[in-house]
């Protein structure tokens, strides 16, 4: 029993440490990257969560990491972290953030016009890394496809609220039109991705936050009975072809 006291006697301080010494780490981490972010954007960011990388195998696993908005911009949700090859250097996807923001507000007469008046809904922008960077902050989105790149691809994500396993047909019409809606813009790749999800869901912040959780309505924390996702590259022609994509989830 002496024994036992005397071990413990000795470890917990050293845990202690430990735990005070991760603590500090942590906020030295995220302080490091808030203040590169306010240096290259000259804004006030607020950090929704810290992600811990790996000390040793940075390459391999990545860096500390952070999901971040611009203070008073929740809209404007974006990842930025350190660099997982360069020690010190930093990266984000705030200008991405910016151009997903500014797609969704462009289509929303559209969109709205499409989807019921409960629907949640964001126009993502995803762009090969090296291929956008921050001198691009004051650019719009159609100066960029038009003069920069447009080799990217454009999601529209939507949760449709639903009491039980949706009539799909009913959806045809308006989905097919939706998937229109994104291939009007001129870029490589665009789709529609559509989760039906139980009336009582509160799905706001998944939708909000959607470019950067990578988390599939297959594991939505709430009920989802279906899925319907479309892409321009498929061979649609008529909106009857729209069920075809259409995949029920088992309960």
């Amino acid at each position: 029993m002496k024994i036992t006291k005397k071990v413990r006697s000795i470890l917990l301080p050293f845990v202690l440490l430990i735990g005070v010494t991760g603590c500090m780490n942590e906020k030295s981490s995220e302080n490091a990257i808030l203040t590169y972010l306010e240096g290259t954007y000259n804004e006030t960011f607020e950090v929704e969560t810290f992600k811990e990388g790996s000390t040793i195998f940075k390459n391999m696993y990545g860096a500390d990491k952070v999901i971040v908005h611009p203070k008073g911009k929740p809209e404007h949700v974006f990842l930025a972290g350190e660099d997982r090859d360069h020690e010190g250097e930093y990266y984000d996807n705030y200008v991405l953030s910016k151009w997903s923001d500014e797609l969704t507000k462009r289509l929303k007469p559209e969109i709205s016009k499409l989807l019921p008046e409960d629907a949640e809904y964001r126009v993502l922008l995803f762009v090969e890394d090296g291929k956008y960077d921050s001198s691009m902050k004051d650019m719009s989105v159609d100066d960029y496809f038009a003069n920069v790149n447009n080799d990217v691809s454009i999601e529209l994500k939507a949760a449709i609220k639903s009491a039980g396993k949706p009539n799909v047909t009913a959806y045809n019409e308006p989905i097919y039109q939706l998937l229109q809606v994104v291939k009007q813009m001129d870029v490589k790749s665009s789709r529609v991705s559509i989760g039906f999800v139980d009336s009582s869901a509160d799905i706001s912040d998944y939708i909000r936050t959607s470019s950067v959780n990578n988390t599939p309505w297959s594991n939505l924390d709430a009920k989802v009975y279906a899925t319907i996702m479309v892409d321009k590259r498929f061979a649609i022609s008529d909106a009857s072809q729209i069920e075809e994509y259409f995949k029920e989830f088992k309960e």
